[in-house]
Parts: C-alpha cells; structure tokens; sequence
C-alpha cells in the first residue's frame, strides 16, 4: 500500500547523542512513563505540528480561512487517537507544546 512511499520511524530522527526536538521535551517533561505508547506519540506529535503549519483544519478548527493557531485543543483532539494506558496526557501536551513555541 505504501510502496515507493518514504516512511521514517522513530528510529530516523534523532540518536542518543543529538535527540530530536520532540524526544528531548518528552524528556524533560516527563511524557511517558512504562514507553509503550512513547515511540507513536512522539511521531504523531511531530505530525501534529506539521498538520497545523500547513493549516490543515481538524474538528476544533474555529475559522476554516484563518492561519490556525497551536492551541492545546488542536494538539488535543489532533492527538486523540494515541492512548496512553499510563495517563500521561499533561506532560504530552507540555512537551508539544513546548516544542511548537520553540520553533514558532
């Protein structure tokens, strides 16, 4: 289905010794705790900004013909198929964040 598609997983972004933006917030803000769920949510939560610099609408999408902003209800519901049995949602949402203010 994806034939001739390029497709980077989590080990295509960064190495220990030079993190990606997203995995060093993820870090520093505590955004796992068992890792299950870690490697998908750090992949969709670079998806998720690329999504909103495109100005891709999702659900919450006030004004379809404005320049969407990052909001925590945009990266919410955008990142809302990712489940984390652990319940670290907060500090999902603080690294996102985190790394959409520092690249604005």
């Amino acid at each position: 289905m994806h034939e001739g598609d390029e497709i980077e997983t989590i080990e295509g972004i960064g190495t220990p010794q030079a993190l990606d933006p997203m995995q060093a917030a993820f870090i520093r803000h505590d955004g796992f705790q068992c890792g299950y769920c870690t490697l998908g949510q750090i992949q969709s939560a670079r998806a998720v900004l690329d999504e909103i610099r495109a100005n891709i609408p999702s659900h919450v999408t006030g004004d379809l013909t404005a320049t969407i902003r990052i909001t925590d209800a945009e990266i919410r519901v955008r990142m809302s198929g990712n489940i984390c049995r652990c319940g670290a949602y907060a500090n999902i949402l603080a690294a996102i964040t985190e790394v959409a203010e520092e690249q604005a």
